[in-house]
């Protein structure tokens, strides 16, 4: 089987992004693996797994880089070797740990205006 069988579209990056993240990046498409949810399960993120069907807008319409409302944090990796993005896991994280990563600079809250 193919790499290409095995991974799902899910998205496009964002480049309105860039004005907060100070990037300079251009689209890309973020996949996912057909067996993102089993990961899920397996690592018993059950409340994130219930999030699969909509990661798209997600990771479109983040509420800070790096994590969605209901506190939904959705890791994008780099496949260096063949030149992807895909998402590596999704896991909800407690208010707490959002307001601490936010405050040590880790997390970027993002104003829902920049999107239009």
């Amino acid at each position: 089987m193919r790499n290409e069988d095995k991974l799902i579209k899910v998205a496009h990056y964002n480049t309105k992004l860039n004005s907060v993240l100070g990037f300079d990046y251009s689209a890309f498409t973020i996949y996912r693996s057909k067996g993102l949810l089993t990961h899920l399960i397996k690592r018993k993120h059950f409340v994130a797994a219930k999030y699969i069907d909509r990661l798209d807008d997600i990771i479109s319409h983040p509420d800070y880089a790096g994590c969605y409302n209901d506190n939904i944090f959705v890791s994008i990796k780099l496949d260096e070797k063949e030149s992807k993005y895909y998402i590596a896991t999704v896991f909800d994280v407690k208010k707490g740990k959002i307001d601490s990563y936010v405050k040590s600079g880790r997390l970027v809250p993002i104003c829902s205006n920049i999107f239009g």
